[in-house]
């Protein structure tokens, strides 16, 4: 028959575990304890022997044999029951004492005892501790019965077994108790996990509030399902993009190659080719940003971070991007704060700053200024771009990272909707933080990220 659940609980285990730990301890200090009282008590029964064989020398010395003999009667009428002598005459006849003439041992000794003229003990099994001596001709035994040491070993071993007892039961009730909080919360904690299975993304588990390792486990599996949720919106919602964004392209593709079953020269062929290989093109990049995005997406590149100075990622891009902006009628103005340390990839960073550029100077009307700055922010490095152009309504400012969404201005110009989505997801990759504002007039983007300390360097970041 299974336990119930309490019971196969780690906090019961546990519980369990630590009352036999308790329970081989108790027994570890009982025995030590044990030991050391019996060796005491023996010490103080041979202390009293060791006493009154004294006191039978000085009776010996002072009055000789009549007088060993007189004392050793006076101590056996008047001695208490635990209390033992022998005194044997040189014939080995008893001559005094309370015990038979075949006890007799000489020097020192324990023997087991049954009590003499039918004294009834109980069960208990006693001892005798004896030490005998020859002064003279007569031999003397002194003894004491094992009394105190049989009532030690009783008491000391039934708080022994009284202790295991009540051990083991105050350890399965304590986990009984302990376990009942946490099995409640692992309760919960599945039922949860349960409904999200379920398909109820928007669940997390509950957090008790304790900051114990439940708590904790937690948090971070709600961080895991806030990321598994926000990755299958942006599915759901790349999916619904790709229909509606893509039907166009797709659309005049198919246009493009009707067109060239109905081209009526060589011109004309060539036209209609050129146009589906262009819109084949358009719809192949999209698939490969689309791509890019994903492999960004789960991560990957991570491996590829090293420590990197942003300043040179951006004069790269001003460099490059200089020329090409005035071509399209703009400005390119430039404000770059020297060694600006970060942790991250090159080439992604170079990818990011480059669509943000490329954004500004396709969607600006000329003739535009168009802003790279790149500076330190306290213990954060702030990358921004941001141009004098019509700007984004707050509204929208959040809805152009999404994959494949446009402006309804927008729709008309050049491109696919993915450069700020990449951009996000470059972001995301190195924990960087994103912010849209309004540069008066115009828009500005800005990406924050941690400052590092520069390769080789271990002082202060």
């Amino acid at each position: 028959m299974p336990l119930p659940d309490r019971f196969r609980t780690i906090s019961f285990r546990l519980a369990v575990a630590y009352g036999l730990l308790f329970i081989a301890s108790a027994l570890i200090l009982l025995g030590i304890t044990y030991v050391a009282a019996v060796a005491q008590v023996r010490g103080i029964v041979r202390a009293s022997i060791t006493e009154d064989l004294s006191l039978f020398r000085r009776a010996f010395e002072e009055g000789g044999a009549g007088g060993l003999l007189e004392e050793v009667g006076e101590l056996t009428e008047s001695a208490a029951p635990d209390r033992y002598f022998l005194l044997l005459g040189p014939d080995g006849t008893r001559l005094a004492g309370n015990l038979p003439p075949e006890r007799w041992r000489p020097g020192w000794s324990v023997e087991p005892f049954d009590p003499a003229d039918g004294e009834a003990e109980g069960e208990r099994q006693l001892e005798l501790h004896a030490e005998g001596v020859v002064l003279g001709e007569d031999r003397l035994l002194v003894a004491r019965r094992s009394d105190i040491v049989a009532d030690i070993q009783r008491v000391l071993l039934s708080a022994l077994l009284s202790g295991a007892v009540v051990t083991m039961m105050l350890a399965l009730i304590g986990g009984y108790v302990v376990g009942i909080g946490p099995t409640r919360r692992v309760d919960a904690i599945a039922a949860t996990t349960r409904a999200i299975v379920e398909g109820r993304l928007d669940l997390r588990l509950p957090i008790a509030g304790k900051g114990d390792e439940l708590d904790r486990l937690a948090a971070d599996i709600n961080v895991m399902l806030a990321r598994i949720e926000t990755l299958v919106e942006s599915l759901r919602q790349v999916s619904t993009d790709i229909a509606h964004d893509l039907r166009t392209p797709l659309s005049r593709l198919r246009q493009g190659l009707e067109g060239i079953g109905q081209a009526e020269g060589q011109a004309d062929l060539e036209r209609a080719v050129q146009t589906a290989i262009g819109e084949s093109d358009a719809i192949v990049a999209s698939f490969d940003a689309l791509l890019r995005i994903a492999q960004i997406d789960a991560g990957a590149r991570k491996a590829r971070f090293t420590t990197l100075d942003l300043a040179s990622v951006a004069e790269r891009i001003a460099d490059a991007y200089g020329e090409v902006a005035l071509d399209a009628g703009h400005r390119l103005v430039v404000a770059i704060e020297p060694a600006l340390w970060i942790v991250g990839d090159t080439d992604l960073l170079v990818q990011a700053l480059a669509n943000l550029v490329e954004n500004a100077i396709h969607h600006v009307p000329p003739p535009g200024i168009i802003r790279i700055v790149a500076r330190r922010d306290g213990g954060d490095v702030v990358l921004e771009v941001s141009d004098n152009g019509p700007g984004v309504p707050e509204a929208e400012r959040e809805n152009i990272f999404r994959r494949l969404y446009r402006l309804d201005r927008s729709r008309e110009t050049p491109g696919h909707g993915l450069g700020l989505a990449l951009v996000a997801s470059i972001a995301e990759l190195h924990d960087a933080q994103r912010a849209v504002s309004d540069a008066g007039p115009g828009l500005r983007v800005e990406l924050r990220f941690a400052a590092a300390r520069p390769a080789g360097d271990r002082g202060p970041a």
